[in-house]
């Protein structure tokens, strides 16, 4: 039954992995924006800002379409108009909005404004595969940007490790420094404390003598008065 039960659940996983893996990176959906709900194709990514996407999107908007995108102060979303290339034979807009979703995901939307309809698989399979495919550099664009923030964020902090731990071996450093300099304090005050031990032995024979000494001044003192009987 174990073994039974193992074996499903990898059977599962692998299913999930799967299933994760073959998700389509650009979704075609039908969600609301200014002018109603309308065809928009939608990427997904985790772990980034909607600063970060909408700074990429911007760039690569400019680069595969020629849109200079503009900030709707109404409606929030970026646009451009007057656009030409494969998406369409005629002029085409693009509206598009950056959100957020979940707890770390940031989501892009793009509509593609043909003039009469809005860019869509089911009246325009063709225009559609062109849009998907744009997008789907978009969002290798997007992962790139992401992983590489990401790659300099770590870089920083190894960076900043790095020299931590140069701190950290010059402190060590001169730490041993201290304890050889602090060696030669002791061993110079065990060298001054014998000296001082033998001065104050000298120092003490010297006050004997010069006790007895002193004995001896004074008993002549006192015999000095007994020089006038003799």
């Amino acid at each position: 039954m174990l073994i039974k039960k193992t074996l499903l659940f990898l059977l599962l996983t692998c299913f999930g992995f799967l299933g994760y893996s073959q998700r389509p990176l650009v979704k075609e959906v039908d969600r609301s924006m200014s002018f109603g709900t309308r065809p928009c194709f939608r990427l997904e990514l985790e772990g980034t800002t909607t600063g970060l996407v909408v700074d990429e999107w911007k760039r690569f908007a400019k680069d595969r379409f020629g849109a200079k995108l503009k900030k709707d102060g109404k409606s929030g979303e970026f646009y451009a108009e007057k656009l030409t290339g494969s998406i369409s034979p005629n002029e085409f807009a693009i509206r598009s909005t950056v959100e957020e979703f979940g707890k770390t995901g940031v989501a892009l939307n793009v509509w593609f404004d043909l003039g009469t309809v809005y860019l869509d698989r089911r009246v325009n399979a063709e225009g559609a595969n062109e849009a998907v495919s744009a997008l789907t550099d978009c969002y290798i664009e997007l992962r790139k940007a992401i992983i590489t923030k990401e790659l300099k964020e770590a870089e920083g902090k190894l960076k900043e490790l790095e020299s931590s731990r140069r701190k950290m071996e010059k402190e060590n450093l001169n730490l041993h420094k201290d304890i050889e300099n602090y060696k030669e304090k002791i061993k110079k005050a065990e060298e001054d404390i014998v000296r001082n031990e033998q001065e104050q032995n000298v120092n003490a024979a010297d006050q004997e003598k010069m006790r007895a000494a002193v004995e001896e001044i004074q008993k002549r003192l006192q015999n000095v008065h007994s020089e006038r009987n003799n």
